[in-house]
């Protein structure tokens, strides 16, 4: 009887003692998951790229934060219309070129993204074909570099462009059907008050 007695204690010590063991695993498994997931959620993290925040750049060219916001949801309409990808506060490369905007209030796009950051009143550099969406040079500048690349024109009525490249080379000028509906004079040229209505694709040269 006394020796089935110590049987039946030593039985239970080594069942809590089992428990017990199984009860720090559990916990230890709990953990090693937690922490799975934790490194899993820090892995996603740093796989996500933050868009980049123009804000502070815009602010420091003079807009407040209502404009700079209304600039930011310009920005990012046309980025999506064009195919681009913003890279300054009212800058967006587009395949072919890159769109630069006016900055709210002003008429004249100004480039932030140039040296400097204040961005003096955007004029076509040499060697481009300029597009603007308002006339006498007034409003988005779409500047063109890549010859043979038709650009889509999203305008419409009255804009201007300026052809400001070498002599031999010109600028073309397609319908909605993609045929080549006029060529403009050779480098340097330009018209102040141009009909976009019936043109829908644009090639430097």
């Amino acid at each position: 009887m006394k020796r089935n007695q110590q049987r039946i204690r030593r039985f239970a010590g080594v069942r809590r003692v089992v428990i017990a063991l199984m009860a720090a695993l559990a916990a230890c498994g709990a953990t090693a998951g937690t922490a799975g997931a934790a490194s899993a959620d820090d892995r996603a993290r740093v796989g996500t790229v933050a868009a980049p925040d123009f804000s502070a750049q815009a602010e420091a060219a003079g807009l407040s934060r209502t404009e700079a916001a209304s600039l930011q949801a310009r920005a990012d309409a046309d980025a999506a219309k064009w195919g681009g990808t913003q890279v300054a506060a009212n800058k967006i490369r587009v395949p072919g070129g890159e769109l630069i905007l006016a900055l709210p209030g002003e008429k004249r796009a100004r480039d932030l993204g140039a040296a400097g950051g204040a961005g003096a009143a955007a004029s076509c550099p040499y060697t481009y074909v300029c597009a603007y969406s308002g006339p006498d040079f007034t409003g988005t500048e779409l500047r063109l570099f890549t010859c043979d690349y038709p650009v889509r024109i999203y305008w419409s009525g009255t804009g201007s462009w300026i052809n400001n490249q070498r002599a031999a080379l010109t600028a073309k000028f397609y319908d909605a059907n993609g045929y080549l509906g006029w060529t403009s004079p050779g480098g340097y040229s330009e018209d102040r008050y141009a009909d976009w209505t019936w043109v829908y694709w644009l090639s430097p040269c």
